[in-house]
């Protein structure tokens, strides 16, 4: 086979985005350059891989077989390069690594300070996405690690190392007019506006289906976020969406507990959550790889917060 490995990963890109703008975008090409490297795939195996539309590039039934090979090609190849960079030195190599949370909190910045120290040749590549996205990349061989959070009855593929276990809570600024109540129903709740992830997150689908559970409505997004930020902090804190409502995970609270929030005492809303540590299944670990697990499952425990049962 003359095809390069690049080849596979423009091939990839362009399956998975289905259209050469987003897939170009993603890595950072032109769009000719996909388009050639396309080309070069379905001539090398002399089969048309995708069908083309004004809508984008969908894979045809033998590029979809085709597309499952090779996945497990960069997959494999993605395990040489981890085990060559091992072998050249112990002490250096590259960590691709996943995360879905860019807070304080993060407890993967707790681990990657220390280890970058202890090992001055070590380059870390981090990924910030959606969780059910990270598990893909760890699939296709993009990622070593992801940190993600996992609900219960999410399918997430790969190998779980099980982290901490880290609930969403409701909060709320500390002046909502629900604040100050010593009792709150998810009804009274349902009144306001929301900040949640995108229709198609974890996060969003968990909140849905505890209010068709209890015969609501879904609840109106205000804000829509990709993940837990900062931002989702201060726009709480510092905007007029008096009546915004969001949830957010417990390690949140750990550098949220000042006089701007508050948490309501909505049982319903206290959603379980673990944190899992993703790889691909029957992948090699590299020592680094098992230091940054070590690492993370070292980490003390995050503290419950009182609304956290």
């Amino acid at each position: 086979m003359s095809l390069a490995i690049r080849d596979i990963r423009y091939f990839l890109a362009v399956a998975r985005a289905g259209q050469l703008a987003s897939a170009a975008e993603g890595e950072g090409v032109t769009q000719p350059a996909l388009t050639k490297a396309v080309r070069r795939v379905e001539d090398e195996f002399g089969l048309q891989l995708f069908e083309r539309s004004v809508r984008g590039m969908a894979l045809t039934a033998a590029g979809l077989r085709v597309a499952e090979e090779m996945r497990k090609l960069q997959a494999a190849y993605a395990d040489t390069v981890l085990l060559a960079d091992e072998m050249r030195a112990r002490q250096a190599g590259l960590l691709r690594v996943g995360v879905t949370d860019t807070t304080a909190g993060n407890r993967m910045a707790a681990v990657l300070g220390p280890l970058l120290v202890q090992r001055p040749g070590l380059r870390v590549r981090i990924r910030v996405d959606r969780s059910d996205v990270l598990a893909a990349q760890v699939r296709e061989g993009e990622l070593d690690l992801v940190l993600v959070p996992a609900y219960e009855g999410q399918p997430l593929d790969g190998h779980r190392t099980k982290i901490d276990n880290d609930p969403m809570l409701p909060l709320v600024r500390a002046g909502h007019p629900l604040a100050s109540r010593p009792r709150v129903s998810l009804r009274d709740v349902a009144h306001f506006g929301w900040m949640s992830g995108p229709t198609n997150s974890a996060a969003y689908r968990a909140l849905t289906d505890i209010f068709a559970r209890n015969a609501l409505p879904p609840p109106t997004v205000v804000m829509e976020v990709p993940f837990a930020s900062e931002l989702n902090l201060s726009v709480l804190a510092a905007t007029d969406l008096v009546t915004l409502v969001t949830l957010v995970p417990r390690s949140f609270m750990q550098h949220a507990t000042d006089e701007r929030f508050a948490v309501l005492p909505v049982a319903a809303l206290c959603i379980p959550r673990a944190v899992i540590l993703l790889s691909r299944p029957g992948s090699a670990w590299s020592p680094l790889m098992e230091t940054l697990r070590d690492s993370l499952l070292a980490l003390r425990p995050l503290r419950r917060h009182p609304s956290a049962k």
